[in-house]
C-alpha cells in the first residue's frame, strides 16, 4: 500500500499489510568515493571478476556472502530460514548474512546511524530507510558507492523503471549527479489521492439528499445530519462531521480547505505557479477556508473532539453499537474509523464523495506522490558491487517482486483463471491464496514488503486478482481504485512541488530548525481561528506577520534553490 509513498502520509500497519497481501556540501561529479577500499570506482570497470555473470543466473558461479542490514520484522519468523531468502540464494548464489535490528523504525534508524558513524557497517543495506541527507553525506564520504554506472551496465529492470516512471530517476539522483541508494517503489494509486471524505450514504438516502458537490451543499448536509435524526433512534446523538489528527488523512481540515485553496500539509503547505514556489497558508483562499471551518465549528457541525482525539477514539465513534452516529468522516480508507474485518457491515454504509467546489470555483484534492526514503545501498566494504546491483535488479523484476511479496507459487499464489479480474476489471495474472497470511500473523514464506521492489501502478492494478464486489473485503482494492478514478483524479493541481528533493547539508540543517517552528505555528493558528480563540477578521494580518517572523520566506527560498538546482536552473 502506500507509495510508496509517498510521501509523509501515515499509513496504518493494518492497511499496509492488508494491501500487501492483495495485492558533505561538495558538488563534484566524481563517480567514485574518496576513501573506498574495495572496488574504488563502484562502476563495474573490473567486470565483476571471473566468477561474475553479467547476465543470466546464477549471478556468481561460486557462492559468495554479503552482510545485509534489515529490520527483524515481527511478521517474519526467521529471515535466515525464510522461503524467499533460500530461493534467492539458490537462484543467485549469494548468501545473505543478516544483520537484523529488532524493534520499530526508530530503533532501526538509531542502529543504522551508529553503524555508519562507527565504520562497522555491512556490505549492503537491504532495508536501510536511508534519508536524502544520509545518502548525500555518506555517498560523498565514500561509504555508499555511486550506483549510476553499475545500474547502466548490469541493472536492466531498474533502467526500465527509470523510463516507465518519469519522476523516479530524478527523485533518487543527488545534487552531485550520483545515485547512492535504490528505493522500494509502491505506486499505490488510491494512496496518491488519499484525502477522501466518507459520507454515510444510508443517511443521505433517508433524508432525500444527493452527495454534496459544493461547500454550500456540504454545509446543508451536515445541518440535516445533526438536526433530522438520520439514524432513526429518536435521540440527538448524531455527529455530523468528526475526525482525528492522528489517523491516515483523518484530519477535517485538508478535504474542506481544498475547496478554497490548494492545501497539502504533508508537502510543507507548498504550491507552485510557473516554477515559483509559494505557501498556501497566507493566501486569500486559505483565509476563506478558515472562515468556513469556523462557521461549521461554531454551529456544532464539527465534533469538538475532532482536533484532539486519537484514532482509537475515532474508531469507537465509527463503530458505535446499535446504530451509526457519525455522518461524515475524512480518511484514506474506511478502516481508519470503522471495523474492516471480513464479517463487518458498517463500512458498507459509507462512500467517498468528490472534492467539493468552493464559492470561487476552487476544487482541489491533495496529491501525494513520491518515492520517500531509499532502502538499498552498496557500501565500500562490498567486494562484489556488480553482484550486489544485479541482486537489487532481480528484486525489481516481476518475478522478484512477486516472490518477495507473496511467496511461493502453488503454496501462496496460483496463476489466475481466465475469468479472474484485477483491480482495473481486466484479466489478472495470479491469485493470492489464504496461505499468504493475514494481518498480524507470523509467516516465513516471503519478505513482507522488505527490501527493494517495483510495485508500479501497472503491477499493482493488473497483476493479481481483486473481487469486483466492492463492498466485500476482497474487493477493497477495487473499491478504492474506482472511487479514486471516478471522483478524485484530475483534481490535483497542474503544477506540483516534488516531495522527493535533495537538500545540501547546510540546507537540511536550516530546514531542521525552521520546519518545526513553521508547522507548529500554522497548526496552532488554524485551531485558534477555527475554534474562535482568534478572530479571522481582526487577527489575520498579525497571523501573516507571525508566519513571516517564523521564517517562512527563508524556508521557501531554501526549497526554491533546491528545486532550481534539480532542474538545472542554477
Amino acid at each position: 500500500m502506500g507509495s510508496k509513498r509517498t510521501n509523509r502520509s501515515r499509513l496504518s500497519v493494518v492497511l499496509i499489510v492488508f494491501f500487501t497481501l492483495f495485492a558533505v556540501g561538495c558538488t563534484s561529479n566524481s563517480e567514485g568515493p574518496a576513501n573506498s577500499s574495495t572496488s574504488p570506482s563502484g562502476t563495474g570497470s573490473k567486470g565483476g571478476g571471473a566468477d561474475f555473470n553479467a547476465t543470466g543466473f546464477p549471478i556468481v558461479k561460486n557462492k559468495i556472502t554479503m552482510s545485509a542490514f534489515a529490520p527483524q520484522s515481527a511478521n517474519i519468523a526467521d529471515l535466515n530460514t525464510n522461503w524467499f531468502t533460500k530461493y534467492l540464494e539458490g537462484k543467485t548464489n549469494i548468501h545473505l548474512n543478516w544483520q537484523l535490528v529488532p524493534g520499530e523504525t526508530a530503533a532501526l534508524n538509531e542502529k543504522k546511524q551508529l553503524l555508519l558513524a562507527s565504520g562497522d557497517y555491512p556490505d549492503i543495506f537491504m532495508q536501510g530507510n536511508l534519508t536524502k541527507e544520509e545518502q548525500l553525506l555518506y555517498g560523498q564520504q565514500g561509504v555508499l558507492l555511486p550506483l549510476n554506472k553499475l545500474i547502466d551496465q548490469y541493472a536492466p529492470n531498474i533502467k526500465q523503471a527509470f523510463k516507465d516512471i518519469p519522476y523516479l530517476e530524478k527523485a533518487i539522483t543527488a545534487p552531485d549527479g550520483n545515485i547512492y541508494a535504490i528505493p522500494s517503489v509502491n505506486e499505490c494509486y488510491h494512496c496518491q489521492f488519499s484525502s477522501k471524505m466518507w459520507v454515510n450514504t444510508k443517511w443521505l438516502q433517508k433524508l432525500g439528499l444527493s452527495a454534496p458537490k459544493t461547500t454550500d451543499d456540504f454545509y446543508n448536509m451536515l445541518k440535516a445530519f445533526k438536526e433530522k435524526d438520520p439514524n432513526g433512534n429518536g435521540k440527538a446523538d448524531e455527529i455530523a462531521l468528526t475526525g482525528s489528527p492522528t489517523g491516515w488523512h483523518t484530519d477535517v481540515e485538508s478535504f474542506i480547505m481544498n475547496a478554497f485553496v490548494y492545501y497539502n500539509a504533508d508537502n510543507n503547505y507548498f504550491m507552485m505557479n510557473g516554477g515559483k514556489l509559494a505557501t498556501s497558508v497566507d493566501q486569500p483562499g486559505f483565509k476563506k477556508g478558515l472562515q468556513f471551518l469556523n462557521k461549521l465549528y461554531a454551529e456544532g457541525l464539527i465534533d469538538k473532539e475532532a482536533f484532539t482525539q486519537k484514532s482509537d477514539a475515532l474508531s469507537q465513534k465509527g463503530n458505535s453499537p446499535d446504530v451509526a452516529i457519525a455522518g461524515a468522516i475524512p480518511a484514506g480508507w474506511f478502516g481508519e474509523f470503522t471495523d474492516a474485518s471480513p464479517t463487518a457491515t458498517r463500512h458498507k454504509d459509507y462512500d467517498p464523495i468528490a472534492p467539493l467546489t468552493g464559492p470561487d470555483g476552487v476544487s482541489f484534492t491533495p496529491h501525494y506522490i513520491g518515492i520517500g526514503n531509499s532502502v538499498f545501498a552498496v557500501t565500500n566494504k562490498n567486494a562484489n558491487p556488480e553482484a550486489a546491483i544485479r541482486l537489487a535488479d532481480y528484486l525489481y523484476s516481476d518475478e522478484g517482486t512477486t516472490l518477495s511479496n507473496f511467496g511461493e507459487e502453488g503454496r501462496n499464489w496460483v496463476k489466475a483463471e481466465p475469468t479472474d479480474k484485477n483491480t482495473r476489471g481486466t484479466a489478472a495474472k495470479f491469485k493470492v491464496k489464504e496461505t499468504s497470511y493475514g494481518v498480524g500473523q507470523v509467516q516465513n514464506d516471503h519478505w513482507n514488503q522488505m527490501g527493494p521492489g517495483l510495485r508500479s501502478s501497472e503491477y499493482r492494478e493488473t497483476a493479481y486478482t481483486a473481487s469486483q464486489d466492492i463492498y466485500t473485503m476482497d474487493g477493497l482494492e477495487t473499491r478504492l481504485y474506482k472511487a479514486t478514478k471516478e471522483l478524485y483524479e484530475g483534481h490535483q493541481p497542474k503544477e506540483e512541488f516534488p516531495t522527493d528533493i535533495f537538500l545540501t547539508n547546510d540546507q537540511a540543517n536550516q530546514v531542521k530548525q525552521l520546519k518545526p517552528i513553521i508547522t507548529d505555528y500554522v497548526k496552532q493558528s488554524m485551531l485558534q481561528f477555527i475554534m474562535g480563540a482568534k478572530s479571522i477578521d481582526k487577527d489575520w494580518d498579525a497571523y501573516v506577520k507571525g508566519l513571516k517572523d517564523s521564517g517562512m520566506d527563508q524556508f521557501i527560498q531554501i526549497y526554491q534553490d533546491a528545486y532550481d538546482k534539480m532542474n538545472n536552473k542554477k
